[in-house]
């Protein structure tokens, strides 16, 4: 036990990997430990979810990828969600905890909320599992039972990188269960809502021994978008296929094609059989390569279809830092978004106020606040995008309210013209003069004269001669006429009232918290637009007096011109309408005297008795006049003088210093649920602010990293001695950045600090107003063509660190004939057969592992366990060792050849050459 408290301790963070690699996945950590992932409600930070159809072999490849022992009995299945959570910490723990399912009921989740459990050792784990499936059980019995609980196990230590790998129950094709199209509905929408989570990336375990085009997980992944661009399809169970046999053949060529088509390819493993259950974890690695050795896959190029636990790291290596490099932009993305809202909701509860001072204080911030927003939208100066937002917005139209007013006032005239008038007379009717039209009261002109008119003109007489009109009848008419103006008035006016409510409401929702605006608009805001609403009904029956109650009045100089128009338009038309009927054409056309002849011994119109026809005239020029100035004052005299004017001093700081000290309290007085919310959003702008400058912070380093030069001469030119090297002044500028630059904004950085050096793009930008302060060391470049430095040959390289863990080397192509120890990981690879001599060898820490305490006499530690060359593992769960031996190592973050080096990658284990 003491044994493996100590290995669990590790080393110290300053010992871990310094590549980007590292910076990246411990920028990832620092997040999820600040609760950024809770944040991002599982759209950012990463985790490997392993799925497949039941008994394909999917908890073995988890075991061989973590070395904790799964439960693999053939009467044991995955019957829930289990999730192995890897977290940094400064002190080494294990633990476990049952998260319920959303279906229980709170009595259940209670229960399954008690559960919680810590280990030390690996062996423990299936017992673990064991004691969380009876816990969730309803049953006594051992039928296998299927949740939606999920089963947390946390490890933590200090060398741990941050990923989440996600153990799912198998999906079933059939069921003769009682509960079974219950269990397969339940493991269908586990298994599709990880899946469909963009942060998870998809191990698809298919059965060698089964058809491999028939395995529903297949056909699950191609169903969900874009999750086979997140996907590595994985074979297992290759050895239960009879060697050279047709179906080994069409396996191989199934994985070769990428059928379907998966991003990441396919890849295959050979993992325990039944009778080898008790053999050890480097037992299982040996048994697979000396598998793949002598069967038909090996011929196959690992470029089209990989094989083996070791190169599968490496391949989930590129796959996990690729994830989170492209994860990075949306990830920046949201936090921003969040900090900008979370900011502006801060801002909306304003300082904690406890005395009247403070209450009053918050309220005249408000109230200039409100009052300077209402004149910009009053005046149509939309220029604070914090509030009035883009003109394309779904209420933008409703903030811009000088905008929605001016549309309001537009609609009002088009309908006045089309529909203010209460008959609609024509000529006669024709097609095109009445389509489209949407009044009701459509009427012949004939027809008008002889109903209305006429009728009207009866009643009225006075003393005028036959034929001739009565004044009095043009003001009657015309009332009538203009009937339908109160309704269409009333009906805008109550429009733009609503539009001014809705905009203050609005408006103080943005300035303050819900209640507090909530209290402002019934208190202050409310009654005085009711106040406002009352005089706009005044003044629309005021501007109605003169059309209903006053004999028409005119004093345009024109009103004279229209009536004579109108006339001359009747007379024209009634000429035209006498040559055509009454005149032949046949002989030629007829002199002038002729035309003048027939027209006037035409009989005069008998409709016409009462000067009907006159007066019609008078009273539609009065109408085209009247309607013009009625519209008018609506807009002017009622909108703008009665409801817009003073808006903006409805909450003014007069307002908020004679309110008394009671109302002062009821409205801006906290609430419990404001303070709690305040210490809520205060928390959260914190966190935010800190998740973005770690992200800053990466990227400054990572940059920094690739600007410093290796410590090594440039071709052609000896290295510096001692002396000199002490004579050389070092540049402040490059041991203290910080020192020779103050911050600035970020975009101003992005261009050395957030830039691929592969493809010159900006991996993602921060807004303007963030600042960074600069990291950046200028580094001048020696002078003639672009020189490969160059390593002391007595100098061995050690292998390069990875998630995983590599292999050593048992020799190394250099001068001191040393060997090379291999790196620590996580999932605990073997190191060398012997100690290493020499003593500029050096252990590579990996990115889950430290180095063995026992210095350079063992290989490095990891958190389940790396054996020593000559020493017991220093790693919590004990792998012992296995001999392997390679070439010089390189350091390569994705693990590319580089000519006859062997490479490690994040994950571990070495590329063999030509691969």
């Amino acid at each position: 036990m003491v044994e493996r408290a100590s290995a669990l301790e590790g080393t110290t963070l300053h010992q871990l990997l310094s590549n980007d690699d590292s910076q990246l996945l411990d920028a990832i950590d620092e997040l999820r430990s600040l609760g950024i992932g809770r944040l991002l409600e599982g759209k950012g930070l990463p985790q490997i979810i392993v799925c497949g159809d039941q008994s394909s072999g999917k908890s073995s490849v988890l075991e061989a990828l973590t070395r904790v022992r799964f439960p693999t009995k053939s009467s044991t299945c995955t019957t829930f969600p289990t999730e192995l959570r890897l977290r940094r910490e400064q002190q080494s723990r294990i633990s476990c905890r049952i998260k319920a399912g959303p279906t229980v009921d709170a009595e259940t989740a209670e229960r399954l909320s008690e559960f919680s459990q810590s280990f030390d050792a690996p062996e423990k784990f299936a017992d673990l599992v064991a004691g969380a499936r009876k816990a969730m059980s309803r049953n006594s019995d051992d039928k296998p039972e299927f949740f939606d609980h999920v089963l947390e196990v946390e490890i933590m230590g200090p060398k741990l990188v941050p990923l989440t790998l996600v153990d799912l129950p198998g999906v079933i094709h059939y069921s003769n269960a009682p509960s079974g199209s219950q269990d397969i509905e339940l493991i269908n929408d586990l298994v599709g809502k990880y899946m469909a989570e963009p942060n998870s990336i998809i191990l698809a375990v298919v059965s060698a021994h089964n058809d491999l085009s028939l395995q529903a997980i297949l056909t699950r992944i191609q169903k969900v978008n874009g999750a086979t661009d997140r996907t590595l399809g994985i074979i297992t169970k290759p050895d239960e296929l009879p060697p050279g046999s047709e179906k080994e053949q069409e396996c191989i060529e199934y994985a070769r094609s990428n059928t379907p088509k998966f991003k990441y390819g396919w890849h295959v493993v050979r993992n325990r059989s039944f009778a080898e259950q008790n053999k050890s974890l480097e037992e299982r690695d040996a048994l697979e390569k000396d598998f793949f050795k002598k069967s038909s896959w090996d011929p196959l190029p690992i470029r089209d279809v990989g094989r083996g636990i070791d190169s599968l790291r490496q391949k989930l290596s590129k796959m996990l830092i690729n994830h989170i490099s492209l994860s990075l932009p949306s990830i920046v993305d949201r936090l921003e978004r969040d900090l900008t809202q979370s900011t502006q909701d801060l801002h909306k509860l304003g300082d904690a106020r406890t005395t009247v001072k403070e209450m009053r204080n918050y309220l005249f911030d408000i109230s200039d606040s409100f009052g300077e927003y209402t004149r910009d939208a009053l005046e149509g100066r939309y220029h604070r995008k914090d509030f009035f937002g883009g003109p394309l917005e779904p209420d933008g139209l409703e903030k811009r309210l000088r905008a929605n007013v001016r549309n309001l006032n537009d609609a009002f005239a088009i309908k006045m013209l089309q529909q203010g008038h209460k008959w609609h007379v024509v000529e006669k009717y024709d097609t095109k003069l009445v389509t489209g039209t949407t009044h009701p009261n459509i009427i012949l002109k004939s027809e008008f004269l002889k109903r209305h008119v006429d009728v009207l003109a009866h009643r009225e007489r006075t003393i005028e001669l036959p034929g001739m009109s009565n004044p009095v009848l043009v003001g009657s008419l015309f009332q009538q006429q203009s009937e339908p103006w109160q309704s269409i008035a009333s009906e805008h006016l109550e429009a733009v009232w609503n539009s001014v409510k809705t905009f203050l409401e609005t408006l103080l929702y943005h300035l303050t918290n819900d209640r507090t605006s909530r209290l402002l608009f019934s208190h202050i805001i409310d009654p005085a637009l009711e106040k406002r609403r009352r005089e706009l009904k005044t003044k629309l029956e005021e501007l109605l007096i003169p059309h209903r109650n006053h004999h028409p009045l005119s004093i345009d100089p024109k009103f004279a011109q229209t009536i004579w128009a109108l006339r001359e338009k009747r007379v024209a038309r009634s000429v035209v309408e006498a040559i055509y009927d009454d005149l032949d054409f046949a002989d030629g056309v007829p002199s002038v005297e002729e035309m003048l002849a027939r027209i006037s011994a035409r009989d005069p119109p008998t409709e016409n008795k009462y000067g009907s026809l006159e007066t019609y005239e008078v009273m539609e020029a009065y109408y085209e006049s009247a309607i013009l100035t009625f519209m008018n004052n609506v807009a002017s005299l009622a909108i703008e003088q009665c409801l817009l004017s003073g808006v903006a001093k409805m909450l003014s700081s007069a307002t908020v210093r004679d309110m008394e000290d009671d109302e002062l309290q009821a409205i801006a007085a906290e609430s419990d649920e404001t303070m709690q919310e305040r210490a809520r959003l205060s928390d959260r702008v914190k966190t935010l602010e800190t998740g973005l400058g770690i992200l800053r912070r990466f990227h400054a380093a990572s940059r920094m990293q690739r600007a410093i030069p290796k410590p090594a001469t440039l071709a052609g030119k000896s290295p510096l001695s001692a002396e000199a090297r002490a004579t050389q002044k070092p540049s402040i500028a490059a041991h203290n950045p910080s020192a020779a630059a103050k911050a600035r904004p970020v975009e101003s950085v992005l261009n050395t600090l957030s830039t691929d050096t592969t493809n010159k793009k900006p991996l993602f930008a921060f807004s303007n107003h963030q600042t960074l302060p600069s990291t950046e060391a200028k580094t001048v470049a020696p002078s003639g063509p672009p020189q490969r430095a160059s390593t002391p040959a007595t100098q061995p390289t050690a292998p390069a660190p990875n998630l995983f863990g590599s292999r050593g080397t048992s020799s190394v192509s250099n001068t001191s004939n040393a060997p090379s120890p291999g790196t620590g990981g996580l999932f605990g690879q073997a190191t060398l057969a012997k100690p290493a001599s020499s003593t500029n060898s050096s252990n590579s820490p990996s990115v889950f592992a430290s180095t063995s305490p026992f210095s350079n006499l063992a290989g490095p530690s990891n958190l389940f366990g790396n054996s020593a060359t000559s020493h017991p593992p220093s790693g919590v769960f004990g792998s012992p060792s296995a001999n392997n031996t390679g070439g010089t190592s390189s350091t390569q973050p994705f693990g590319l050849l580089n000519s006859n080096r062997t490479t490690s990658t994040l994950f571990g284990g070495n590329t063999p050459k030509g691969t």
